[in-house]
């Protein structure tokens, strides 16, 4: 990451004369600089590279503003494009629309005497309250089956969710959130515990954090916890349509160095929007990897093909 004064008789001169003498001698604290920068004038001099705004440009998350401030930036983006092209790079080439198999609610669990055999992979996602993870599952599986709403908390289980017969995806309760009971938010805790502890199903838990806020002092606390617990994980930012592209880049930096510290920590920082659904394909590209069903991109393209005609 928190004299009262008096008047000087004539005897007592000499001791205030060696006060003073002490006091001239004693070197004085440095003024505060006037020109100390606050936090948010240290977060707008973060210089992101080229290659940062390239991807997320690439992921539909806008284009920098044609001023003379991301001027370099452009060039640098413009000839990287150029070397590309002349080494026939693939890094350019469209992604084909991956689908997910449709997701359908399979269990809830308020108590781990609750869980369902773990007879297929499964693939996390927690978060704190209110970050926008029951959107990001629906936009993932294009569905609109797991509640959303405005008023956080509304995850008071563990929801078990199977993507066709490949795997399943494990919603969890949001962890900081100030307005349940002390002993509600114990057995969510407990909970929790529990599932990330003892699931031998579990490949991966996806932490959801707000683009806007970047990483709090609750995700960081979550994050140590499941680095001592030796869980795998994974940080994307949800709601990142709210934050303009060089605000983006810059928090994507932070968290990235934030998780740097930890172990079990997949480095990659995925970003998304499930309102514009930017980010979200190769989020869907990344689960299915991850469960070991990505298959080769003419599969996909065969299956587009197939659903427009």
């Amino acid at each position: 990451m928190f004299a009262r004064s008096a008047l000087i008789r004539p005897c007592m001169a000499p001791l205030a004369m060696v006060t003073r003498t002490m006091a001239t001698n004693v070197p004085k604290a440095a003024p505060a600089a006037k020109d100390a920068l606050s936090n948010r004038q240290k977060f707008k001099q973060i210089a992101p590279p080229s290659g940062l705004f390239d991807r997320l440009e690439r992921l539909g998350f806008g284009t920098l503003r044609r001023t003379k401030r991301y001027q370099a930036v452009r060039g640098q983006q413009k000839h990287q494009q150029e070397r590309n092209e002349k080494g026939k790079s693939k890094k350019n080439e469209a992604e084909p629309h991956y689908r997910l198999p449709p997701l359908t609610f399979y269990a809830g669990a308020k108590q781990a005497s609750s869980f369902p055999k773990d007879t297929m992979e499964e693939i996390g996602f927690v978060g704190r309250s209110n970050v926008g993870k029951s959107s990001l599952l629906n936009s993932l599986a294009e569905s609109t089956i797991v509640r959303t709403s405005d008023k956080p908390g509304l995850t008071q289980q563990i929801n078990f969710y199977t993507v066709g017969r490949l795997f399943m995806m494990v919603d969890m309760p949001g962890y900081g959130f100030a307005f349940a009971e002390d002993e509600t938010r114990q057995q969510w805790k407990e909970l929790i515990d529990t599932y990330i502890t003892e699931r031998r199903a579990l490949k991966r838990i996806f932490v959801v954090i707000d683009a806007r806020h970047g990483v709090k002092l609750a995700d960081l606390e979550f994050l140590k916890v499941l680095d001592q617990k030796n869980v795998r994980f994974q940080v994307v930012m949800t709601k990142c349509d709210l934050v303009v592209l060089p605000t983006l880049a810059r928090r994507m930096m932070l968290v990235q160095d934030a998780v740097r510290q930890y172990r079990r920590a997949v480095q990659d920082v995925l970003v998304v929007s499930s309102k514009t659904g930017a980010g979200v394909n190769q989020m869907r590209k990344e689960l299915l990897a991850l469960a070991g069903h990505l298959k080769q991109k003419d599969f996909y393209i065969d299956l587009a093909n197939k659903k427009n005609k």
